[in-house]
């Protein structure tokens, strides 16, 4: 009885290591269910600077680890298929079976790896984009202290407002992009880029949507809050270049800066007054679309439901 259940344990192996790991994880969350504690949080928190970013590249570190198990499985799967095959005389293992189902392991293992190398390249962009958006937004933090609203990742209509900020001088829509320098010994010039009020001039290429974008985005924050409060107003947009020398050719276009000139920048712009009871409506409207995070520990309330 036990010689011909042997031949069957590599192949059943998985699926017990499976069972245990969900049982064990059933036993955890019952545990916490038992304990009878609620959260202390009563409301959702604000989005942080690049919160879909980040939300995404968990996405992908969830498909990553995905297919990297199926790498991993296809091999030991196939192996364990013909274990049995060297205990029970169920025929004959031919050439070609082998060489079949080495093609279809072969196959997928090729996708997965595929798959694999699309999703890092990804990840890469994505960490940099959201580096760029931690950046920006710890210098826009700064101006909190002289009386500024500050709201990062605005969630629109399938776009994001990267950060927005509400003070007397008025509504700003910032938008941020983080692009790689090129390597050179000329460190300087390599990271500086020229700026015409149309266009971006950077070492290697040139740049026309990063404005015209940033202008579009502003102007779509302007009539979504000119809807919501019932008075025209008009947000002003920026382009933050979190690491790059702006050296501007031009006054004309908006303005397009290193995240750390805001302090400057912010001090000498010109201001379009909003009166205190104004801001407070524009903030009110804002605030309602970005406190929209859940806590981390919600999920144990959830699962206690």
């Amino acid at each position: 009885m036990l010689n011909s259940i042997i031949p069957f344990i590599p192949v059943a192996m998985p699926f017990i290591i499976l069972f245990f790991v969900w049982f064990f994880l059933f036993l955890i969350r019952r545990h916490y269910r038992r304990k009878g504690l609620r959260l202390p949080f009563t409301n959702r928190f604000l989005r942080s600077p690049g919160q879909s970013l980040i939300e995404e590249i968990e996405v992908i570190n969830e498909k990553l680890t995905e297919y990297m198990m199926f790498v991993l499985f296809f091999p030991t799967a196939g192996y364990a298929m013909f274990i049995p095959y060297l205990y029970v005389p169920w025929g004959e293992v031919t050439s070609s079976d082998l060489g079949i189902a080495g093609g279809v392991m072969s196959v997928a293992m090729v996708f997965c790896l595929y798959r694999i190398y699309g999703l890092l390249g990804r990840r890469r962009l994505l960490r940099l984009g959201y580096d760029g958006e931690v950046a920006v937004g710890q210098e826009l933090n700064q101006l909190l202290r002289d009386g500024y609203f500050v709201y990062h990742d605005f969630p629109a209509d399938r776009f994001n407002i990267d950060h927005i900020a509400v003070g007397r001088k008025g509504i700003f829509a910032i938008e941020t992009k983080a692009r790689s320098k090129p390597a050179s010994n000329q460190r300087q010039t390599a990271a500086t880029v020229e700026y015409n009020g149309r266009m971006l001039q950077f070492p290697k290429h040139t740049d026309t949507q990063i404005v015209e974008q940033a202008k579009r985005r502003a102007k779509w924050l302007s009539t979504l809050i000119s809807s919501a409060i019932g008075e025209d107003v008009a947000a002003r947009a920026i382009v933050a270049l979190p690491g790059w020398f702006v050296k501007r050719t031009s006054p004309d276009g908006i303005p397009v800066v290193n995240p750390r000139q805001f302090t400057s920048l912010f001090e000498h712009i010109g201001p379009r007054e909003l009166s205190d009871k104004m801001i407070r409506r524009i903030v009110f409207q804002i605030e309602q679309k970005c406190r929209n995070v859940d806590p981390v520990s919600s999920i144990c309330e959830e699962e206690k439901s």
